[in-house]
């Protein structure tokens, strides 16, 4: 593909945003679904059905994705993820909204955070192919960034009494001037959809795949790992730690920031040291800081811990995307798509899983639980390695 350097760069800058602004729509959720679950008095079945609601309108839409973008184009595609999960975040958060329209609503919003989801990672994989280098951990960086920026003015604005429906309004808004700045940037031209859209291949990827498996997998322990950090570290550090329940939450903090930080550094790491022995360190010190933490009550120790977790964990998700599209040059959009699908499962059915092992057991357990699976990283990135290395071989024999 013959682009020029400058078009090049301008479409990185316009990637940069796009993965910021999918941050502003993503953390929001856990700030106004309080506030959906108070003004409709939904019952613990209704309330459960909405989150699942989110993470099924994700899972379902991620497939589709290479499909919509071979129809109307990679560009057009973020553009209207981006546009139409905005307004679906700021009518949920109206408080006038009935029960039929929130079920909508936050349908809408997980499908449109599906595609975005995917869109950002098809264009990020094309750029890290036109220039040949690794870019990927960068550009999730942004999107940590845009989760922790919108957290922080959802939880100050409304502590100042905002109303949710005008913090919406303004992070929407926020969101639109980015949408506005990358727009024209983005790469999107019938040659560049040709390439990350290709199915020419029989549907290669409808057939069990073992490398594709092992990354999807790897994705969907993440997602429920750090699912399991937002969902269960504050009632952790408020039973087993003296921390005060104002700042339960910091333990979350934490693990965000050191994601942040570690993704601003990653792509350069990656190129230094390779992906496989990043995957296989990052899964030991993970199963390492969250065994300290299930095995600790003293509260700093336990925060150190979520800060090094996130060290840990930063850079899986960013490599497996990358990884995947590496993977299936022929096919990117497909193979980042089944990777993304199976990895958001992890959201959807994470609760679950980690709501059972809690119950039967107890924080400590879970987590603990968790730990295990992190170490399952290393062992999926040796098969990973070992089958891509006996491909090649063949390829290079034939």
């Amino acid at each position: 593909m013959n682009l020029d350097q400058n078009k090049i760069a301008k479409a990185k800058y316009a990637s940069f945003l796009s993965f910021l602004a999918a941050g502003l729509s993503t953390a929001p959720w856990a700030s106004i679904l309080p506030y959906v679950n108070t003004r409709l008095e939904l019952t613990e079945l209704h309330y459960a059905s909405l989150v699942l609601c989110y993470g099924l309108g994700a899972i379902l839409a991620m497939p589709l994705t290479p499909k919509i973008v071979k129809t109307i184009g990679l560009r057009q595609t973020i553009f209207f993820a981006m546009l139409i999960l905005f307004s679906a975040m700021t009518i949920l958060s109206h408080d006038k909204i009935v029960l039929h329209f929130a079920y909508i609503a936050v349908l809408i919003w997980g499908m449109s955070i599906g595609i975005l989801d995917v869109a950002n990672n098809i264009h990020a994989a094309l750029l890290e192919k036109i220039t040949q280098k690794n870019l990927m951990s960068m550009f999730h960086a942004l999107f940590t960034i845009g989760c922790i920026i919108s957290a922080l003015m959802f939880n100050v604005l409304l502590y100042l009494d905002m109303h949710s429906f005008h913090v919406a309004l303004l992070v929407s808004m926020l969101g639109l001037i980015l949408l506005i700045l990358l727009y024209n940037k983005l790469l999107k031209t019938p040659d560049e959809n040709e390439q990350i859209s290709s199915t020419s291949n029989k549907n290669k990827l409808l057939k069990l795949d073992l490398v594709l498996l092992c990354m999807g997998t790897i994705c969907f322990i993440m997602y429920l790992c750090e699912g399991m950090i937002y969902d269960w570290s504050g009632v952790y550090l408020v039973k087993y730690t003296s921390i005060n329940i104002e700042l339960a939450a910091i333990g979350y903090l934490l693990f965000e920031i050191s994601t942040a930080l570690m993704r601003f550094i990653g792509d350069y790491i990656v190129t230094k040291l390779g992906k496989v022995k990043i995957l296989i360190a990052s899964g030991v010190i993970a199963c390492i800081s969250l065994t300290t933490i299930a095995s600790s009550n003293n509260s700093l120790i336990i925060l150190i811990c979520f800060f090094i977790t996130g060290i840990a964990l930063a850079n899986i998700v960013p490599i497996m995307f990358s990884s995947a599209a590496k993977y299936r040059a022929d096919n990117q959009a497909s193979a980042i798509a089944f990777v993304g699908t199976l990895g958001y499962a992890g959201l959807l059915f994470g609760p679950a899983i980690l709501g059972g092992v809690a119950t039967l057991s107890n924080l400590k357990v879970m987590l603990l639980f968790v730990a295990s699976l992190t170490l399952v990283i290393t062992f999926l990135t040796i098969v990973i390695y070992i089958t891509e290395t006996r491909q090649k071989t063949i390829i290079n024999v034939k």
